[in-house]
């Protein structure tokens, strides 16, 4: 019986990992997209406010961008570059990740900015990858000043610059 719900739930926890849907928005006329959870503003829409993000101390700025090449790092596996390698054939592009956060690094949800030719490049399972590994990533709540009524931070970075260093 223990060996059937341990089965069970490990099925669920897999099923899980590929089971995120997703909404796409087309912005700049086609040439650039938005990917996000399907009804990101209906779950976060009164949560990420512009009033509720945290500020950004100048002092902080090295650790950010530090916390930000190893996040892309971890999140650049070798089919996604693969993939971004491709679409750079047929067009420049860009795929910009952007993490919100809670005041406790937790990474809250992800959304991705790509251009068109990404786009067409990346499938819906390496998107899906991506996002659960991005919700895997923390920040160091130390890195920003949550006060008040700062209560997420919202950071990113754009992987198709990493991907041609190299």
């Amino acid at each position: 019986m223990k060996r059937m719900m341990l089965l069970l739930g490990l099925c669920f926890c897999i099923s899980g990992l590929y089971a995120q849907k997703f909404e796409t928005e087309v912005l700049d006329e086609g040439n650039t997209y938005e990917v996000r959870v399907k009804h990101f503003n209906k779950l976060f829409g009164e949560q990420f406010t512009p009033e509720k993000v945290a500020s950004l101390p100048p002092n902080r700025a090295a650790q950010r961008e530090e916390w930000r090449e190893k996040c892309a790092d971890k999140l650049l596996t070798e089919d996604l570059k693969t993939a971004i390698k491709q679409a750079l054939k047929e067009d420049v592009g860009s795929f910009w990740v952007m993490l919100y956060t809670d005041e406790t690094g937790k990474v809250i949800t992800v959304k991705f900015v790509m251009s068109s030719s990404i786009y067409i490049n990346i499938s819906t399972k390496m998107l899906r990858e991506l996002y659960s590994r991005a919700m895997k990533e923390k920040l160091n709540p130390e890195d920003y000043l949550f006060d008040g009524g700062r209560t997420y931070v919202l950071d990113g970075f754009e992987l198709v610059k990493r991907v041609l260093q190299g």
